[in-house]
């Protein structure tokens, strides 16, 4: 019996067999695509680069940003003022797209409670006119606000009107004096008082029109209000206190005047006394006002300023230009153009935000003795720079209130108003008494026990410090001397400053000998870091230590303290503690080769150490100059991926300091905030490296769908 193959094709066994071998080219079908799309993304991920979409070399932030900005609780508005023209200069763009790039980083972390806003002052006048208007109903300014509203209130609603009264009933008497006996001796007297007089009814009407257009509107200017009145109040008190004076001189000088005359001169005093008074008194209380913040914030906001406002429901605070595009070169001539400008827009930005959503503060206090003050320095030729002014600076844009402790001058510390949360103490070496001019002895007295003993005691049992210590650079060279404070550092903590042997960096020459490579050869560079939120930063060993001594740390710490060690040089050949530094300099200026001494100390050694002990916490820092300005933040040219740059050379310093205060703080989620960006990110200079992208994006994987779908057909129809 033949059979039809017709009934073969459509028969059970075969219909299964051919679904089953359709689904297994699906299903292969599938996992070659899964097995493609796995392959790219481990190529992609394997390589160390990312791309920057943005147009101005900005596409992520630090870590610490992104932390502040989930973390808030409050709205926060960022507005970029920065302004456009059709006549800007070129940079002038570069500059907008910059902030706006930014500013849009900023609103994508956290859109619940970031709003960013792009408002041309130049152009936008309502929406300008609406920030102003916000600025000057926020209850932050409220109290400052009210004392000038109260002086304002007490000329419209009291001194306005008796001194109209007054200047009109003197102008009235004048012109009864002026009747049918009139006297002409008498007439030559009061007529300067008539001609002085008879302009001040419409001056006084223009000043209550000048005083109603600055007090009212949607922006009031209550500063030039009350610069009105002070003007006002100037005047009229020297203009009643002048014909006072002028009445009882013509009175003296024409005895022949007749009767009403001479009353109306010689008791002139007397019916200006009391409203002189309380002149008087007004301008008092005028010179009492403290300047109004709302109007200096609203002064940083001029239409052509490039700011940027940061508002949160009941404060604000202005990042300007200059801060947030800093020359790179300080000092050169002529004016910095775009690519002359470091962008420190996240670090000041960040700073802002922090500080107007944190009103705690905390106060930083620099300890010191004697010596150069730290803030505040070059006042005359030839006197040196404050050490410390860039870092205050960086801490005060963290929120840190920094002050200067002298025990040399006072044994209690500074008052700080208002009071802080916390006072963190930064305790400095004590600087040895100056020599006499020939290097005589210095009749002054070194630092001492009562001296240590206030120190200690404000910080007190709980409190926080940061002690910095290490070697110094005396007028005679490199000085080891003992740590002032490093009996309480080893009784109370368990960490001894070695100071006998000063760290050195040398450079191998032939076995066994070396040499001074570089001027500096005290500075610890690249050092290791520990594992501790202090050091956890990208930047975190791009530090330097000049004039390190080593850390001894017990074995076993004292009862209840836990050590961790933050900054440590391991073992490395041509690195040392030198124990002859006087020896080794020697050596080196005469260019002969050296080595290490059998009693020289040899690595690894602990350059930094945080410790803690119930609520008290420590971070010590053997390196007597790693926090000075000069060394801190100090700039130079370097290799990076966008090529050769003037950059921050210790950016890891100023790391450390901030850090270490965050931590001793108790703020770790504040720490590394406003860190640079990236410098390894690709920088595109065009919109083709966008575009192909794009079109990879786009095309590529639909393109490799069809492929794949392509394959399918292709067995199916086998």
């Amino acid at each position: 019996m033949a059979v039809d193959s017709n009934d073969t094709k459509h028969s059970p066994e075969a219909s299964a067999g051919r679904r089953f071998a359709v689904g297994t080219n699906v299903i292969v079908a599938t996992v070659l695509v899964i097995a493609i799309v796995v392959v790219v993304q481990a190529i992609a991920y394997s390589i160390p680069m990312r791309g920057d979409m943005t147009s101005s070399g900005i596409n992520s932030l630090s870590d610490a940003t992104e932390s502040l900005l989930r973390s808030l609780d409050t709205n926060v508005r960022v507005t970029s003022l920065y302004f456009e023209t059709d006549r800007e200069e070129a940079d002038q763009s570069r500059y907008r797209q910059a902030v706006r790039d930014l500013i849009d980083l900023y609103e994508a972390t956290n859109r619940s409670k970031v709003i960013a806003e792009w408002v041309n002052p130049l152009k936008d006048h309502e929406k300008f006119r609406g920030i102003l208007g916000r600025l000057h109903k926020m209850t932050v300014f409220a109290s400052q606000v009210s004392a000038y509203k109260q002086r304002i209130d007490v000329y419209s609603d009291d001194l306005d009107a008796r001194m109209r009264k007054l200047i009109q009933t003197e102008i009235s008497s004048l012109g009864e004096l002026g009747g049918p006996m009139t006297d002409d001796a008498g007439q030559r007297v009061i007529a300067p008082i008539q001609r002085v007089l008879g302009g001040w009814p419409d001056q006084l009407e223009a000043q209550r029109d000048r005083l109603d257009v600055f007090v009212t509107g949607d922006t009031p200017q209550y500063s030039a209000a009350i610069d009105e009145l002070r003007r006002l109040y100037r005047e009229l008190g020297k203009l009643l206190k002048d014909i006072s004076e002028f009445g009882s001189q013509q009175v003296q000088a024409n005895p022949g005047l007749p009767a009403p005359y001479v009353e109306f001169l010689a008791k002139a005093g007397n019916r200006y006394a009391d409203l002189m008074a309380d002149v008087e008194g007004e301008k008092t209380a005028l010179e009492e006002l403290e300047p109004l913040e709302v109007d200096d914030l609203v002064g940083k906001l001029a239409p052509t300023g490039n700011s940027i406002l940061v508002e949160t429901g009941d404060d604000a605070m202005v990042v300007d230009f200059a801060s947030v595009w800093p020359p790179i070169r300080e000092g050169s001539m002529g004016r910095a153009g775009f690519d002359q400008r470091a962008f420190k827009g996240e670090e000041k930005l960040t700073s802002a935000i922090l500080r107007a959503t944190h009103k705690e503060q905390t106060a930083v206090v620099f300890v010191r003795y004697g010596g150069t003050p730290l803030f505040f320095g070059r006042f005359m030729p030839g006197q040196p720079p404050a050490p410390y002014s860039a870092m205050k600076q960086q801490l005060e844009d963290a929120n840190f209130i920094v002050e200067e402790w002298d025990v040399k001058s006072r044994t209690t510390p500074p008052d700080i108003d208002p009071e802080p949360t916390r006072t963190i103490y930064v305790v400095l070496k004590p600087a040895p008494p100056q020599r006499g001019p020939m290097g005589q002895p210095s009749q002054e007295p070194p630092f001492g026990e009562t001296h240590r003993r206030s120190v200690l005691a404000a910080i007190g049992k709980d409190g926080r410090a940061l002690f910095i210590a290490g070697w110094q650079a005396g007028p005679f060279g490199l000085m080891a001397s003992t740590y002032e404070f490093n009996d309480y550092l080893s009784n109370e903590w368990g960490i001894n400053i070695d100071t006998s042997a000063l760290l050195v960096e040398t450079m191998s020459q032939a076995p066994g000998k070396y040499v001074v490579a570089r001027r500096d050869f005290y500075a610890m560079r690249d050092p290791d870091v520990g594992d501790h939120a202090i050091v956890s930063g990208a930047t975190a060993r791009q530090l330097v230590l000049p004039l390190c001594a080593r850390l001894e740390l017990a074995d076993v710490p004292p009862d209840g303290v836990e050590l961790t060690p933050l900054v440590i040089m391991p073992p490395t050949d041509g690195i040392w503690g030198e124990k002859n530094v006087q020896e080794l300099l020697s050596d080196a200026q005469s260019q002969q080769p050296f080595a290490p001494g059998d009693d020289d100390l040899t690595g690894p050694f602990d350059l930094a150490v945080a410790g803690t002990k119930g609520d008290a916490k420590v971070v010590v820092v053997s390196s007597e100059g790693f926090a000075v300005d000069n060394v801190a933040f100090a700039r130079g040219m370097a290799i990076t991926a966008q090529g050769l740059v003037f950059r921050s050379l210790n950016p890891g310093n100023v790391s450390l300091v901030i850090n270490s205060l965050h931590w001793l703080n108790d703020n770790t989620e504040f720490m590394n905030i406003g860190n640079p960006i990236d410098p390894a990110v690709l920088k595109i200079e065009d919109k083709s490296t966008v575009r192909t992208v794009r079109i990879v994006t786009i095309a590529l994987w639909p393109a490799l769908a069809l492929v794949c779908g392509c394959v399918v057909w292709w067995v199916r129809r086998r």
